[in-house]
């Protein structure tokens, strides 16, 4: 070290001079292009061009909200929907913003539309600046594997300079072959990221591109301390070092001093390591505006080393400066990344709300000509429909209407058949035997009567339209008197007002008539009943129908041979309803609910 103690001494006396003009120049560019700012606002091109420019130089002091600010000018000036070189590097910028604070998915998301802009331009720079970033952004997110590819890819289409005026800054060979590298390191395939730094070099030297040429030998002296060989880790820290001091990057040269420092403390030469930590130590009291990060990379590095050591003293004033650090670091985020967060909200709203408006143009001109069809083909569908829907009823009435002419022929033809038996029987006998011709004659008058009564309850139940017809109350009473009456049983019949409308059907209408018929009928033969209720109410989803007496009841199970009760089981599952039967020595309860969309 001793060799190179002048030499560095005369270089950081000129550094440090260097450094804080340079700092003192970029306030005074800002400001010179603040003043010719308003002058701009009427020239698109200059105004955006000087809103890059003011942002770039906020960006290179670590001043992203005030970087923020001036981007958000250029946002409300684009179009978002543009696919240009300007919107390209306003997604990239603001995808650094982005990076500097960590703020990582919001990067990525910026970066993935930089790609899509970067396809529809086809501009083989802009892909391998996109592909970049994302290479970037996932190695920061702890998918190193998963950046390599990007990083690949994005070797395929760079070059080197000179770019078009028009660009800005954009990713050179060095960068992604550098990064590439840093993803193997990562990963600690150190071979891989040793042979892709050698590349980064060759890149950044063919082109003299000072910072790249510090990154490369920084970087080249991190590999071989990882692999262990200290002699040449430290040769490439002290190039590292030069390289810096004479292009002025001190953040790259704070972090070459600590990787020499842990190389020279690995050779047990901890004075040599100590001088280098001090002379970053003056680094970080002399340059306010170095990059944090790599300051708080250095700091780890001191302070493990110290620490180590037991060297108290500077261990305690590293852990102060990095308290410290840290501290204005947060403060300052935390301002930072709230006006930094506020804007991408704000942009992401501006997005939305021109992706919602540019979708209703479009949904206006898409109607505009499809309007016509749709309304053709509605009227044609609602046509379609309707008739279908008609000749559908048709269909159903007509074969419901089948299936009763068919049972009023069976019906009539069976009751006529027994009436011509019945009435040659009586001629037969009346003469001889007059009480067995009287009997035929009052079973002619009753099949006569019940014929009657079967063709009333089938027209009754075909009648859907007529609303001065025969309701079904009056009906039952009117059947409940002659069966009922006739057996001194009392008859109580109580439907609700809600049933009468629901009753459209006419299989509905016949087989619920039928049933509680049936169930009169049994009351009146079997019961020994005094007392009948029957109930018809609605609920929103079923008919009710509840049919009690007071009568002896019988064995539900163990009942006589019939077909009374099987009937009404087969009407009710017919209307696909519930059919329930009770019987104690106090009376029988039927109880039935039939779904409204079946009556």
């Amino acid at each position: 070290m001793k060799k190179y103690g002048l030499f560095y001494s005369i270089i950081f006396f000129f550094h440090s001079i260097s450094c804080n003009s340079i700092f003192a120049q970029q306030f005074l560019e800002i400001d010179s292009a603040k003043k010719s700012f308003t002058e701009n606002t009427f020239n698109e091109k200059k105004f955006i061009s000087t809103c890059f420019f003011i942002a770039d130089n906020y960006m290179d002091i670590e001043q992203y909200d005030s970087a923020q600010i001036w981007l958000n000018k250029i946002h409300d000036k684009l179009p978002s929907k543009n696919n240009s070189l300007s919107n390209y590097f306003l997604t990239t910028r603001q995808a650094e913003v982005y990076y500097y604070n960590n703020l990582q998915q919001l990067g990525l998301q910026e970066s993935l539309r930089g790609l899509d802009m970067a396809k529809a331009l086809n501009d083989s720079l802009l892909l391998a600046d996109s592909y970049n970033f994302l290479g970037l952004f996932n190695m920061n997110i702890d998918s190193a594997e998963k950046s390599l590819q990007y990083f690949k890819e994005g070797i395929r289409y760079t070059k080197q300079p000179p770019f078009s005026k028009s660009y800005l800054s954009l990713t050179k060979p060095h960068h992604l072959y550098g990064n590439f590298s840093e993803a193997f390191y990562k990963l600690k395939l150190y071979d891989s990221a040793l042979h892709y730094n050698k590349i980064s070099l060759q890149k950044a030297n063919e082109i003299k591109w000072q910072r790249g040429i510090a990154v490369a030998h920084k970087s080249m002296g991190d590999i071989f301390l990882q692999l262990n060989n200290i002699d040449s880790a430290i040769y490439y820290y002290n190039n590292g070092i030069l390289i810096s001091l004479a292009s002025s990057e001190i953040d790259v040269e704070l972090l070459c001093r600590g990787g020499l420092a842990e190389s020279l403390y690995k050779k047990n030469n901890y004075a040599g390591a100590k001088q280098q930590l001090d002379n970053g130590f003056d680094l970080l009291k002399k340059k306010p505006m170095i990059n944090r990060f790599f300051a708080l990379q250095f700091l780890t590095t001191a302070i493990n080393i110290y620490k180590s050591k037991l060297d108290n003293l500077p261990l305690i004033n590293a852990l102060e400066i990095k308290s410290s650090m840290e501290t204005s670091t947060i403060k300052g985020n935390n301002t930072q990344i709230q006006t930094i967060l506020n804007a991408g909200v704000s942009n992401e709203k501006r997005l939305l709300q021109m992706e919602v408006t540019d979708a209703q143009q479009k949904q206006k001109l898409a109607n505009s000509r499809l309007i016509i069809v749709l309304i053709i083909m509605t009227l044609l569908g609602i046509t379609f429909m309707v008739y279908r829907y008609y000749q559908n009823q048709k269909i159903v009435v007509s074969k419901i209407r089948n299936r009763i002419s068919q049972d009023l022929h069976d019906d009539i033809g069976a009751s006529l058949s027994s009436l011509q038996i019945y009435g040659a029987v009586a001629e037969k006998t009346f003469t001889q035997n007059p009480a067995k011709a009287l009997e035929m004659l009052h079973k002619i008058s009753v099949q006569s009567k019940q014929l009657m009564e079967n063709m009333s309850d089938i027209i009754w139940s075909m009648n859907l339209k007529d609303a001065k017809f025969i309701s079904l109350e009056a009906k039952l009473k009117d059947f409940s008197v002659e069966l009922l009456s006739e057996n001194e049983i009392k008859f109580t019949c109580d439907i609700n007002e809600c049933v009468e409308p629901l009753l459209k059907k006419i299989t509905a209408k016949r087989n619920i008539l039928l049933l509680i018929k049936e169930a009169m009928n049994n009351i009146a033969k079997y019961s020994h009943a005094s007392i009948a209720i029957l109930t018809i109410d609605c609920t929103d989803k079923h008919l009710v129908i509840k049919m009690k007496d007071n009568g002896t009841g019988f064995d539900v199970e163990n009942r006589r041979t019939g077909n009374g009760i099987s009937n009404m089981k087969k009407r009710v599952e017919e209307l696909k309803g519930f059919f329930t039967i009770s019987s104690t020595a106090s009376g029988t309860v039927i109880d039935v609910e039939i779904p409204i969309r079946e009556v």
